[in-house]
């Protein structure tokens, strides 16, 4: 009840206000029938500041670390290095396409429990171009390359259990334009890798 009457002064104070400071005419078109006290309930929790909005994924850059929350609990990413080019040694990308590579420490933050930190979908983001072209990017087993040592895709490492932490690289095939890597877990972004 207090809360409703909370609601009700703070609208009257909004409307009251809105109504001064308009001018003579914009005052005398506010009815009786749209006081604040006789806004459907429907119409208050859309305009109410609490909703929530579509929020734009975060930008991840190289030494930045993340915190990210899914099923499994929450969770730290560290982008530890990106990079892209057309060859990797003796690999070279098909015409068209290049390599981004790109290395993350993933730390489970859970205190409880044995429940590992699934993180399959670190090793399979979708491809926007900047030039609107949208792609499933590709996976490259293994290029020989030292600068590559370790290879280790997150195919390869286990998922974290609680206090642990894993180290994973992986190289991706990508159309050879600029674009964006994007990262999402069941349909929810978590964050981007800009590729220039």
């Amino acid at each position: 009840m207090h809360k409703s009457a909370s609601i009700a002064v703070v609208a009257a104070l909004v409307f009251g206000g809105v109504a001064a400071c308009g001018d003579s005419d914009s005052a005398s078109e506010i009815s009786p029938q749209t006081s604040p006290t006789s806004t459907p309930a429907s119409t208050r929790q859309e305009a109410s500041p609490q909703s929530p909005s579509p929020q734009t994924p975060r930008e991840l850059k190289k030494g930045q670390t993340i915190s990210v929350t899914t099923e499994d609990g929450p969770a730290e990413i560290t982008l530890l290095a990106v990079d892209n080019t057309t060859a990797i040694g003796d690999d070279k990308a098909d015409a068209g396409q290049q390599y981004v590579v790109y290395s993350m420490r993933v730390k489970n933050l859970s205190t409880t429990g044995t429940t590992e930190w699934d993180t399959y979908w670190l090793s399979n983001p979708r491809w926007s171009g900047a030039n609107g072209e949208a792609d499933s990017p590709v996976f490259v087993v293994g290029p020989e390359d030292p600068k590559l040592i370790p290879y280790d895709p997150f195919t390869s490492t286990p998922d974290p259990r609680p206090g642990e932490h894993i180290n994973a690289t992986e190289v991706l095939g990508v159309p050879n334009t600029p674009g964006t890597l994007q990262f999402e877990d069941d349909g929810t972004a978590q964050f981007n890798i800009i590729i220039k």
